[in-house]
């Protein structure tokens, strides 16, 4: 049901409840990572479900390529324009797509080979043809890092070879790996475990293949980057959905590759576990009553009309707010629609039912009017008397 209140409540507003829900089942037991920083958060609101050290200054070798893949993604107007490896770009060494100088690819391609195969020489490749240089290049990453709110992050290239003030924080890059995976483009490329690029003068196509060998046998798992050097240690993003459930899952300085995954699967596990689908509002249930005109002991009981069931974090406040009229307007006839209940999670509405007369009352008579204003005008007498 949309979010909307009925007109015939909108003068009459007098009341907003809060009733926390009641908690389910047991919270789940966060697990220990071997990494020296990681973070995990919901994808689709940001929210913090885990976290380790999340803001210390750490190497983040290729996954670096993250940032390189935003800001061509979000420039570049044409994917398939062509893209021409420079002497400088076809020697960085280290990992690659084995380009040589003069070789031209589309942006699609290189991206292809920047994400999958972490291709060194496609992340210069892309940066000299966007912005002219590599360091022309940086200067844009850190401008970028800086507009999401990335204030302990500092790039020095655009592929995450080690440099001296090349860092980043598992916070930070949680944050650009929400971002980087809210363009369908990248999540494409991403979820690839292979890809094969026709090459120029070559009948047979290169296949990158990528380096997050996990997502073979967990298809929850659909992206994001991979990074390794002897400095900063096993790095990864990781992209996982399941059930309605979308993690990003940033880990910085793991010991090793079987760890880094194992403490990926552990995490992401824990992730999923922390939301549970409930009834948070249930047909029929009752959960308010109001006063009825002209009747000084009487209330009317106010039914859910719908059962209203959401995915919801275990660990946030769940809150039902009731909006009912100040007085009723009789006659009232059994399932006439007279107040909301709502459902907040955090603050942020999650979804609404009407509440339902459970009953008839019908409009009173002359005699039954009176005798409501008789009784209640000697009750104020009597009340008045009492005070003197």
């Amino acid at each position: 049901m949309k979010r909307k209140i009925p007109a015939f409540l909108l003068p009459i507003i007098l009341l907003l409840l809060v009733f926390p829900l009641a908690p389910a089942a047991a919270d789940p037991v966060p697990p220990q990572v071997a990494a020296t920083s990681a973070v995990m958060i919901n994808a689709d609101t940001g929210q913090l479900l885990y976290s380790v050290n999340p803001d210390a200054h750490l190497a983040m070798a290729s996954t670096t390529k993250m940032m390189t893949a935003l800001i061509i993604i979000e420039k570049c107007r044409d994917l398939k324009a062509p893209v021409t490896t420079s002497e400088r770009a076809a020697t960085i060494g280290e990992s690659s797509i084995f380009l040589k100088a003069g070789d031209t690819l589309s942006v699609q391609e290189m991206l292809n080979g920047l994400l999958i195969q972490s291709g060194n020489d496609a992340a210069i490749a892309l940066a000299e043809y966007e912005a002219g240089s590599e360091e022309a290049f940086v200067d844009q990453m850190n401008k970028r890092a800086a507009q999401l709110g990335m204030t302990n992050t500092h790039f020095v290239n655009a592929h995450g070879l080690d440099a001296d003030g090349h860092y980043t924080s598992a916070a930070d890059f949680a944050r650009l790996g929400r971002e980087l995976m809210k363009h369908p483009e990248i999540c494409e490329i991403v979820k690839r475990t292979s890809y094969d690029i026709n090459w120029p003068g070559d009948p047979v196509p290169r296949t990158m293949i990528t380096h997050l060998h996990v997502m073979e046998t967990h298809p929850e798992i659909n992206g994001i980057k991979t990074g390794f050097t002897d400095n900063a240690g096993q790095c990864v993003v990781v992209s996982a959905s399941q059930n309605g459930v979308n993690l990003i899952i940033s880990y910085l300085g793991g010991p090793s590759l079987d760890q880094r995954d194992a403490d990926i699967l552990s995490l992401e596990q824990y992730g999923f576990d922390s939301y549970q689908q409930k009834t948070v509002i249930a047909r029929g249930n009752e959960y308010a009553s109001v006063d009825v005109p002209f009747n000084h002991d009487k209330k009317l009981p106010l039914t859910a009309e719908e059962d209203v069931s959401r995915l919801v974090y275990m660990k946030s406040d769940v809150e039902q707010h009731l909006v009912l009229p100040d007085e009723l307007q009789l006659p009232i006839h059994k399932g006439d629609r007279i107040g909301l209940v709502e459902i907040t999670e955090n603050g942020k509405y999650v979804g609404s039912t009407y509440l339902l007369a459970s009953e008839d009352i019908k409009e009173p008579g002359v005699t039954e009017r009176m005798s409501y204003y008789m009784h209640s005008a000697f009750g104020f007498l009597l009340s008045a008397a009492r005070v003197n």
